[in-house]
């Protein structure tokens, strides 16, 4: 049984994030100083519509910073070459997954136009895990890898009702992998997508068994890791090239001795993957790592972010209120000519 990758397909694209940065004073925008935050972002929702993302300020220093999630390799993704237009404040690798973090600084003029334009080329590979049996070996249960990738936590919680429902689900018995096929089987059967821009736990989707793309990967990866197979999401882009590639969302698990699996519930995948991605991160539940205490930089507390695609933003304000952010973020990826 081995992971096998093939049939590259070398591509070169654009990626922009830009953000449009606003305050709403508590004071003089809402006029009200008894006004809890629920009621100013339904204000401010009002004003700046509903896709904004708002920020409450602490009583820290004005601050704005923005994790971005490097484009790098990784199994299915070679001979990556990536120019940004601004020069990182900080970099650093995320140890839990192996995702490289660049930290842009925009302190000096938080308000108004921010723009980060990434331009990129790579080969995307097809995967496809060739198997003779469906044999798998036992996991070793005390490292921190395993540990790591079967807690129950944030969106993915293993409650009573999906721990009981995995148990039935693989109730035949046999390997992992072929657990992992049952459980696959099951979410594609009783799980219907729909294009929201919720972010709902699995625990959620399972009680509704309706969900978005990465909400579904939220309970895939919850019911695996109910039956103590390692598991971690995929945070990236899927498309046809010479468009507009969509953001998308996807699931590894692990098989020892073998590696990482992919799978996509939502794109009807198991055990294998199309060239037509490009991945962001891997993980969830990422640390924005801090600077050290002597670094003037910045010191704010611990914080975690579930993906990064490719971006994570930070922003502060002594004076009460709200910052309004307008994202947007393209993605153009075409073919890559040969020279």
């Amino acid at each position: 049984m081995k992971i096998e990758y093939k049939n590259p397909k070398k591509k070169h694209g654009i990626l922009v994030w830009e953000a449009d940065v606003n305050f709403l004073s508590k004071e003089k925008d809402f006029n009200l100083r008894g006004m809890g935050e629920l009621e100013m972002k339904k204000m401010a929702g009002k004003l700046y519509g509903e896709d904004a993302l708002f920020f409450t300020p602490s009583v820290r220093a004005e601050s704005f910073f923005l994790w971005v999630s490097k484009m790098k390799e990784w199994e299915s993704q070679k001979n990556v070459k990536a120019q940004y237009s601004l020069d990182t404040r900080k970099e650093y690798e995320d140890k839990d997954n192996g995702n490289l973090i660049g930290i842009y600084d925009f302190s000096k003029n938080i308000l108004g136009t921010k723009r980060l334009k990434i331009n990129f080329s790579l080969e995307s590979y097809e995967v496809e895990l060739e198997s003779e049996n469906w044999d798998t070996k036992e996991y070793k249960r005390s490292s921190p890898f395993y540990i790591r990738y079967t807690r129950s936590e944030r969106y993915i919680g293993q409650t009573d009702d999906i721990v009981k429902v995995a148990r039935e689900v693989t109730r035949e018995g046999g390997g992992y992998l072929a657990k992992a096929k049952m459980v696959y089987n099951w979410v594609t059967k009783n799980v219907t997508h729909e294009n929201t821009s919720s972010r709902r736990s699995a625990k959620m989707i399972f009680e509704s068994k309706k969900g978005n793309t990465i909400e579904i990967n939220f309970l895939f990866i919850a019911l695996l890791r109910a039956v103590d197979i390692p598991a971690r999401l995929v945070s990236g882009s899927f498309g046809e090239l010479e468009k507009t590639q969509e953001f998308h969302f996807w699931t590894e698990f692990y098989i020892e001795e073998v590696g990482w699996v992919p799978v996509d519930c939502v794109k009807k995948m198991f055990a294998k993957m199309d060239n037509k991605r490009i991945v962001f991160s891997k993980g969830e539940n990422i640390v924005l790592e801090m600077s050290p205490e002597n670094d003037n930089f910045f010191n704010i507390s611990y914080k975690r972010v579930f993906f990064m695609q490719p971006e994570a933003i930070y922003i502060s304000k002594k004076e009460e209120g709200l910052f309004a952010v307008r994202e947007n973020k393209h993605l153009l990826v075409k073919e890559q000519k040969e020279e």
